[in-house]
């Protein structure tokens, strides 16, 4: 009887055991599926910017530029990332956001080897990308946690946690011999009990980071192992820096986000936690470890670049062979130049491609609202940023010197601190003057320049602010309805505008740059379109006609007195 109850519970082990690994081949299987179905094809998730942007607000290296919160802001900048991300694990999401902020002087060999092996070998991207799979859940965003430092400072009667913990043991020892002792002994238990779980407020701080950080070094040694241009001596030294970590924090019981709030009723068994309360188990090991932290923090930040590039690469690599058209940049270093063909902004359905050349000037841009001038200046700085942070561009081609960014699109009142709109404007304006001194390149984008101030002092500032902008090698690119800066610019900037047409009582835009100044003035038209009465119409266009005479009038008597001076 005996025999065969150990025969059917040896065969019910068997069962499990290969029911569980068939269930581990059928979850591998669809994981294979989905990462292959997603390649070359944007996310379907939603986008914690808080989290993806956690890394990049913790990382201290701005080596070349970091786009300001206005640039970010201008651009839509999160909306972008959200349509060429295709990262697979939360490590390589934060690490692209910030690469996409901090734009590069330096060149992407490294990066164009790692984007080709994945865009030519599926097998080799399927198995990375698999691997990554492991950092792709929400705990994954806190290892950037780890790296601002700012870890637990021990207390000062830290030491008596070891007194307290030699006493224990003591009376423990006594108790058996003396049963006198178990008295004081239920006391000081009691204690540590309170100690332990008073302490889980600081344990729920690296309720996420821990258990992620040694997911961090499975996945950094599983690449590694692949050699060649994946073997970074960097790496191996710093996994090696950090082997002792995976060890401790097993002494403290973690869980993902599930646990709140109800961790310690989730801390495993019953006998294990109380082990660990009355011998101060946790609390000794939060502080050990996190001490041995601060000292590895480069290491962390190591191993997190790493996995980020790959990540990074393997999402280039995806983004190029998807439907939108996209183009590896030429950077150049010196000229003040820039050749952009057929560039677009990716963000709208069917978006008119345009051409630009800069060689040598500005670029002064007019046309109505709507006609597509600050559609095309976020179109032309997000290809400047995506061409030295991903080396990918949306455009057919794309040639830049290496630039600084700086917008100025869509600046409005800041309530919050008092600031009108032109006050904003200046001090915008005043941080760029000092940019435009410094040695390199910047490419400056306004859209319409002292917008909140009257009109004569607002040509009178902005011609001057542009020429001094325009000094040196720096690229200027504005907009503005200011016809007049087109005759003051002339000989420093290359005039463009869009263009609107009427047509059956319909407003058409083309949204195609030209050369030269915009010609037809429809406002009033667009007006009457609408349906204004005809009285206002009217008064309009007889005022507009009177303006534009004196203008003309007033032209011609300045240009009569500087000849004759």
């Amino acid at each position: 009887m005996t025999a065969i109850l150990f025969i059917f519970f040896g065969l019910i082990g068997i069962i499990i055991v290969i029911v569980l690994g068939w269930l581990r081949k059928v979850s591998t299987r669809k994981k294979i599926d989905r990462i292959r179905k997603s390649w070359g094809k944007p996310k379907t998730e939603s986008f914690d910017f808080y989290q993806i942007r956690k890394y990049s607000q913790a990382d201290p290296d701005i080596s070349f530029h970091r786009l300001s919160e206005q640039t970010i802001s201008d651009l839509n900048l999160c909306d972008l990332f959200a349509c060429i991300d295709r990262t697979t694990s939360k490590v390589g999401q934060q690490y692209l956001f910030n690469k996409i902020t901090t734009p590069s002087d330096q060149t992407a060999d490294q990066a164009e080897k790692l984007i080709h092996h994945f865009s030519t070998d599926e097998e080799l991207r399927t198995e990375v990308q698999f691997d990554l799979l492991k950092l792709g859940g929400y705990g994954a965003y806190f290892i950037s946690s780890l790296l601002g430092g700012g870890f637990l400072e021990r207390p000062k009667w830290f030491f008596l946690l070891f007194v307290d913990l030699a006493i224990v043991m003591l009376l423990l020892i006594l108790s058996f011999a003396f049963p006198v002792f178990v008295l004081p002994l239920i006391v000081l238990f009691s204690f540590n009990v309170l100690l332990h779980y008073g302490n889980k407020s600081n344990v729920a701080q690296f309720a996420w980071s821990f258990p992620q950080l040694g997911n961090l070094m499975d996945t950094s040694k599983q690449l590694m192992r692949r050699g060649g241009l994946f073997y970074e001596k960097s790496v191996s030294d710093s996994l090696s820096n950090l082997v002792s970590f995976q060890n401790r924090v097993r002494l403290i019981q973690l869980h993902g986000h599930d646990s709140f709030p109800s961790e310690i009723v989730q801390l495993g068994s019953y006998f294990s936690e109380l082990i660990k309360a009355v011998f101060l188990i946790e609390v000794l090991a939060l502080y050990w470890i996190t001490k041995s932290l601060e000292q590895r923090t480069a290491s962390i930040r190591t191993l997190f670049n790493y996995v980020g590039a790959i990540d990074c690469a393997l999402s280039v690599a995806s983004l190029r062979a998807g439907a939108i058209k996209t183009c590896i940049p030429t950077l150049t270093s010196g000229a003040k130049s820039l050749h952009a063909k057929g560039i677009f902004h990716p963000l709208i359905e069917a978006c008119v491609k345009n051409d630009l050349t800069v060689h040598g000037k500005g670029v002064l841009i007019t046309g109505s609202n709507m006609s597509g001038k600050s559609t095309f200046l976020r179109t032309l700085t997000i290809n400047s940023i995506l061409a030295q942070t991903i080396h990918t561009c949306f455009a057919d081609e794309f040639i830049s010197p290496i630039l600084k960014q700086f917008t100025s699109i869509q600046m409005t009142d800041s309530l919050s601190d008092g600031r009108s709109l032109y006050f904003q404007e200046v001090a915008l304006m005043a941080s760029w003057m000092d940019e435009a001194a410094l040695p390199g390149q910047s490419l400056f984008v306004l859209d319409e320049v002292f917008k909140g101030t009257n009109t004569i002092e607002r040509i009178a500032a902005a011609k001057a602010v542009l020429s001094y902008l325009n000094q040196h090698q720096n690229l200027v690119v504005v907009s503005t309805h200011d016809l007049e800066l087109a005759h003051l610019l002339g000989n420093e900037f290359d005039v463009y505008h869009f263009a609107e047409h009427v047509d059956n009582q319909e407003l058409f835009f083309d949204h195609t740059l030209k050369p030269g100044p915009v010609q037809t003035q429809n406002a009033i038209r667009i007006l009457e379109l609408f349906r204004f009465p005809p009285k206002v119409i009217s008064e309009a266009r007889m005022l507009a006609t009177d303006l534009i005479k004196t203008r003309n009038e007033n032209d011609r008597q300045n240009s009569a007195a500087g000849f004759t001076a």
